[in-house]
């Protein structure tokens, strides 16, 4: 049974000027600049549909997926982000439960939760336009532990993962369908062409959303990440051999073809996420990016760092690639981001990195048309906008100044033409919020 209510079954707190409320009964948190009926400026947007029923990436208030795009590449070519500075729109602190990353379209932010409960936030105001709880499987604990999945927009419907998938009408908070896939740990989904693919802790599946039918379904345990190619394939990233080393994997769906696997020599501890570009996938290793071809199974190293007693390079996201340059986060004492040349791999002649603030930044970088953010700092509370052509600084926000919950992390973020959505995580609660240009 499922139900589309008004309330969850934890307590939401909206915090404004100090006062605590119900997040059902009450507003966002709205500057006291702010009128509650004043246009979002992220929401009026003619889109139209892709194939696949996505919106598309001219929707400046889209955030369809995760990583944006199934290819996970973060990289929006036709529409700028927000002016900066940034200043609070409004935010909600919620106790007792994890929120996953958001995504954004109809005007609305989709976040999950692990009870499981799948919320859909008014993205002018921060108020509850509906929510839809899924009842945990029987033999699931009464207070899951797991992170929850980050659904998934289109046009048609937000998809929601717990044991099963979900399909919710966008608007109205109801079921359209639903299949039943059994696991109940986290996942990964991606919306490409119609299909639906699935990561449900290591059970993978590609599903018609037309046809409401599973099509193929595989395992890969240990699966970390996932992300579609220009041609439907499935890239796979996994742990292997104890955490202690990682492969690549590629799979056709509509053949029910294994088509190449990559395991990098000796034991490397990453393979955290991938981002695929032009049927090659692009991996963060410790001290490189990593290049590998995904009909072969060659790989090459696009971009190297240097380790001293100073600096200690680790895993981190994979890099964003926007005119030919390969922009990766950094670590600790290194700076933020670096860009390479991918024909030459070399930085940049106009790039200038002894003028950006030192990491770690462990969240994917984003380009649009005409800047580059990055999320930097312990927690990756800073959030920069530089110039992709010389990484000079446009303008910085230290993004949760105005969130009681200290020490943690910003766990994803959707960034529209207009505004900034991210929720954080602090371990003794979350929160979610929008900033807008000052």
């Amino acid at each position: 049974m499922t139900d589309r209510s008004n309330r969850t079954r934890r307590e939401w707190l909206a915090v404004c000027g100090g006062t605590a409320a119900g997040l059902a009964g009450l507003a966002g948190c709205m500057s006291s600049d702010d009128d509650p009926e004043t246009d979002n400026g992220d929401e009026d947007d003619e889109t139209d549909e892709t194939a696949n029923g996505e919106s598309t990436e001219t929707a400046s208030g889209s955030w369809p997926m995760d990583r944006f795009t199934a290819d996970n590449q973060m990289v929006a070519d036709d529409r700028s982000g927000p002016d900066g500075p940034l200043e609070e729109r409004w935010t909600v602190e919620v106790e007792d439960v994890t929120l996953s990353a958001p995504v954004v379209d109809h005007g609305l932010i989709f976040v999950a939760d692990e009870t499981p409960t799948l919320h859909a936030v008014d993205l002018a105001s921060g108020e509850i336009e509906w929510t839809f709880e899924a009842e945990l499987p029987p033999r699931a604990p009464s207070n899951p532990q797991w992170d929850p999945t980050t659904p998934a927009v289109t046009d048609d419907a937000v998809y929601f993962l717990t044991d099963k998938l979900y399909a919710i009408d966008p608007d109205e908070g109801e079921e359209l369908w639903s299949i039943e896939l059994g696991s109940l740990y986290a996942g990964d989904i991606r919306v490409f062409d119609g299909i639906v693919y699935v990561n449900n802790d290591g059970e993978l599946y590609a599903i018609n959303s037309d046809d409401e039918d599973i099509i193929w379904e595989d395992e890969a345990s240990g699966t970390e990440d996932i992300a579609i190619g220009e041609d439907g394939t499935l890239f796979v990233i996994r742990r292997t051999n104890n955490e202690s080393d990682y492969e690549a994997l590629a799979f056709d769906v509509f053949e029910n073809e294994s088509l190449m696997t990559y395991s990098p020599a000796g034991n490397v501890r990453s393979g955290f996420s991938l981002m695929v570009q032009d049927k090659t996938i692009y991996i963060h290793d410790p001290t490189s990016v990593t290049a590998i071809d995904a009909e072969t199974g060659n790989s090459e190293t696009v971009a190297e760092f240097e380790k001293t007693e100073e600096t200690h390079p680790v895993n981190t996201a994979p890099p964003s690639i926007a005119n030919g340059v390969v922009y990766s986060g950094g670590t600790y004492n290194y700076p933020a981001v670096y860009a390479t040349e991918l024909d030459t791999g070399e930085e940049p002649d106009e790039w200038e990195s002894g003028d950006i603030e030192n990491g770690p930044n462990g969240l994917q970088p984003f380009v649009s048309e005409d800047s580059l953010y990055i999320w930097r700092d312990p927690g990756y509370v800073h959030l920069d906008a530089l110039d992709p052509d010389t990484g000079d600084q446009q303008w910085t926000t230290h993004t949760t100044d105005h969130i009681d919950l200290l020490d943690g992390i910003v766990e994803g973020y959707a960034l529209l033409e207009n505004a900034v959505v991210f929720t954080y995580n602090a371990g003794v609660g979350d929160a979610i919020s929008a900033l807008e240009a000052e």
